[in-house]
């Protein structure tokens, strides 16, 4: 399946689509409880936090089926507050009032503290959807922080201000295609002693052994003998600092493309089966270090009777070692098919807003099929995706 944007409720769109064509899903469902974008059927809406999560797991049931089997799901979510509606219902940082077509026809000024709540607790939407998914069959692989370093003003002076979200990763399988090497980051300097910020494999100091002689308490000697493998860098961390970037003419929060980035380029590869959409692997070749032990000390990576310095290490008089590297050499098919890679992978956003989604995965040579229900967005969507927008598919699901 090509590009497509499909304009409906996201449940019944899901529904319509063929089984098995989505190699990943990146998506940021509206919030319970923040905005009112007076569409009917919109989600966050719901009277309580169980109505919502309830069909969040009933849109995540329809994604199932679609998603490929070794795909996998980045959700994106914020929390709310429970408040008390005598009090109105607005945003923590006092921007607007939301559900105003409820209070026009129900005369009230917000909807009741949920059950087990009390006004001004921190609701938790996030931790609750995330194990009702779990609960629902979903592997839960990883709780990512988005931390902001520009988050929203908030005028409140009895709690810190929010400057996080979180970021689902879910997955059909417990194997599924993840490219590490895609979003490894750079290796950098140890400032904690006995912590490895470089290992991308599980490294924890044994206490019972005495630690590196050659980096002490620092690791200062690890870090050099990796200092000629640049290309190591090390596994990507579960905190990623992001700063948010509104979208000129949205009066809504959109997904920043930085955030987007790292989800599709992790969750999908850049060389797909043209026959059955299966993603190729890169094939790379390791070498050198310790690697693949439950523990160790990394002080073996240093071979006797060898001179010649790794990095620093010989202006300490220490013999160079036997650095970890890593080799890209090339791609493979993860499919039986005889294809020659010239697929591509397909990104599903079923909440696409302005259409961020679909942005990036144009970016990075990805299809991509996006879900709105409202239909006023299509002109935000339009200018985002640019002249590629002329070639997709646009369909109306009602």
């Amino acid at each position: 399946m090509n590009s497509g944007i499909f304009y409906g409720d996201a449940e019944r769109v899901l529904k319509t689509l063929p089984p098995g064509i989505v190699q990943c899903c990146v998506t940021s469902p509206l919030y319970w409880g923040l905005r009112d974008y007076s569409v009917a059927g919109q989600f966050g809406l719901e009277a309580t936090p169980e109505e919502y999560i309830a069909r969040m797991v009933a849109v995540f049931r329809e994604v199932w089926p679609a998603l490929r089997d070794d795909g996998t799901v980045w959700l994106n979510l914020g929390d709310s507050y429970a408040r008390d509606p005598k009090k109105g219902v607005k945003f923590e940082a006092g921007e607007r009032t939301y559900m105003q077509n409820r209070q026009a026809t129900e005369g009230n000024r917000g909807p009741q503290v949920p059950a087990g709540l009390k006004s001004k607790d921190l609701c938790m939407i996030p931790a609750r959807v995330a194990l009702a998914l779990q609960a629902d069959g979903w592997w839960l692989r990883s709780d990512i922080i988005w931390s902001k370093p520009n988050p929203m003003p908030e005028s409140c002076t009895d709690r810190p201000t929010t400057a996080h979200e979180h970021v689902f990763l879910l997955s059909k399988r417990p194997r599924y295609f993840y490219d590490a090497d895609a979003i490894r980051e750079e290796a950098g300097p140890i400032k904690t002693a006995g912590k490895n910020n470089n290992c991308d494999h599980p490294h924890t100091p044994d206490p019972r052994k005495k630690q590196d002689t050659l980096g002490k308490n620092t690791y200062t000697g690890f870090n050099a003998r990796w200092a000629d493998s640049p290309s190591v860098g090390r596994n990507k961390r579960t905190v990623w600092e992001i700063a948010t970037a509104p979208y000129p003419g949205a009066h809504f929060a959109t997904f920043p493309p930085a955030l987007v980035e790292p989800c599709i380029l992790a969750g999908t590869s850049p060389r797909a089966c043209e026959i059955c959409g299966a993603p190729w692997k890169r094939v790379v070749e390791k070498s050198g270090g310790t690697t693949g032990r439950s523990w160790h000390d990394h002080s073996e990576d240093i071979q006797k009777g060898q001179s010649q310095s790794v990095g620093g290490l010989g202006a300490i008089g220490t013999k160079a070692g036997n650095p970890y590297r890593r080799n890209e050499t090339g791609w493979q098919p993860t499919c039986s098919c005889d294809n020659e890679g010239k697929g591509r992978c397909l990104v599903l956003d079923p909440f696409a807003g302005s259409g961020t989604t679909g942005e990036v995965a144009l970016k990075h040579g990805r299809d991509y099929l996006l879900i709105e229900l409202n239909r006023d967005y299509e002109k935000l969507i339009r200018g985002r995706l640019g002249l590629f927008y002329a070639g997709a598919e646009v369909a109306m699901v009602n």
